[in-house]
């Protein structure tokens, strides 16, 4: 870094100095930089007891890629929320008609420093959670357990109200009946009180979709700016579906604050799953690639604040020479390593080629133990196989 970086500070560092103006300007009483935290403690009065801390991290990405007059109106989007966000009501009796499901990546809040508040969060599809918020005129605030404690009620209730309260939404009955084609796809776009994402915790709202698309659903949420529904049918191919596919993929790879590229569908039940097909099926190629990106950059956003004495193994993306792409993790001989999972686990040793097991065989023959309180989840390996184990791997080894 020059001198004139240094004086002017990190990109961090200037953009928490603007909103720092920008919130003095606004009239609130103070507002200070926490470093450590990428984040501002505000007071928006001198009678505010407690101060507010406003956390960085989303607006900033948000506004790396985008021009002034955008990031002028993200910011100000911001502190409209930050200042004039009255707060959650403090009763259950209150706050309970303003819950709301939200969908969000398992890895959404973990930059956040220990002390913060956890946000109330459960699993929901791979690689995404449930979480639950306080619906507002102007912003979202997440409801934590500490809130659910002080509210007296459990975190169960706390879900089962928000998913109550977006069924009375979502109105399921109420879609149009008649099909309007073979396929049809429909983008849902989000004004911030539609929660369309949300829409997919309702039981059997996305499965009666089908009449309005024509076939059996596929839902996309690649961001939070909505959602992209299409209906599929048996004359489907992986050509016709798969620009669809590639639409979501670059909508997820642009978005400021992603979520996911995996479709969405109905099992037999009507539940809500992960489109995925076996590998034999002619749509895997399409659908694993979308398993193999979220799985890159979760693992990778977890990657970037744990802390552990263990390496952290990096979930890497390969393609082979026909395009179909898949993961890989290394697990050293020596290394005492938190292991992702991935399609594959790489095992080089010092003096022998490195070589290549798919990650069902390794896992019938390692005691694979998730650590606790990690999403996604990873697996602490202390020590590498025994020697016999090593042989029946190396028997077992693929070419990726």
């Amino acid at each position: 870094m020059g001198m004139l970086d240094r004086l002017r500070g990190t990109p961090q560092e200037r953009f928490a100095r603007r909103v720092v103006t920008a919130m003095r300007d606004a009239g609130v009483a103070s507002a200070r930089y926490l470093p450590d935290q990428f984040a501002i403690e505000v007071r928006r009065d001198s009678t505010q007891a407690q101060p507010a801390i406003a956390y960085l991290g989303n607006i900033f990405r948000e506004c790396e890629r985008a021009d002034r007059a955008e990031r002028r109106e993200r910011i100000a989007s911001f502190l409209s929320a930050v200042i004039f966000n009255p707060g959650a009501p403090t009763s259950w009796e209150e706050v309970a008609p303003l819950l709301r499901p939200l969908l969000r990546t398992v890895t959404f809040g973990t930059g956040m420093p220990a002390s913060a508040p956890r946000p109330l969060r459960r699993p929901a599809w791979a690689y995404l959670a449930e979480f639950v918020v306080v619906d507002q005129p102007t912003s979202v605030m997440y409801v934590t357990e500490k809130q659910a404690h002080e509210w007296g009620v459990t975190e169960n209730a706390v879900f089962d109200r928000a998913r109550r309260n977006m069924a009375a939404i979502a109105k399921v009955g109420d879609e149009v009946s008649d099909a309007p084609g073979p396929r049809t796809l429909i983008r849902m776009v989000e004004d911030g009180d539609a929660y369309w994402a949300s829409h997919l915790f309702v039981d059997g709202w996305l499965a009666a979709q089908q009449a309005r698309l024509g076939g059996r659903p596929l839902a996309f949420v690649a961001d939070t700016t909505g959602m992209l529904l299409v209906g599929r049918g048996a004359e489907d191919t992986p050509e016709s579906l798969g620009k669809v596919f590639e639409l979501v993929e670059q909508e997820y790879r642009d978005a400021a604050r992603p979520i996911s590229p995996v479709a969405l569908t109905v099992d037999g039940t009507g539940a809500v799953v992960p489109f995925l097909v076996p590998a034999e099926h002619p749509m895997y190629t399409i659908t694993h690639r979308t398993e193999v990106i979220i799985a890159a950059s979760e693992y990778a956003a977890q990657a970037a604040h744990l802390e552990s004495d263990a390496f952290v193994a990096a979930c890497t993306t390969a393609q082979r020479p026909d395009g179909a792409v898949f993961t890989v993790a290394s697990w050293a001989e020596g290394v005492d390593t938190l292991l992702p999972r991935a399609d594959y686990v790489a095992f080089p040793s010092g003096g022998a080629d490195t070589f290549f097991v798919a990650w069902d065989a390794v896992a019938r023959e390692v005691d694979l133990e998730p650590e606790p309180d990690l999403e996604p989840e990873r697996y602490r390996l202390r020590e590498w196989p025994h020697p016999g184990v090593v042989e029946r791997l190396r028997k077992v080894a693929t070419r990726p």
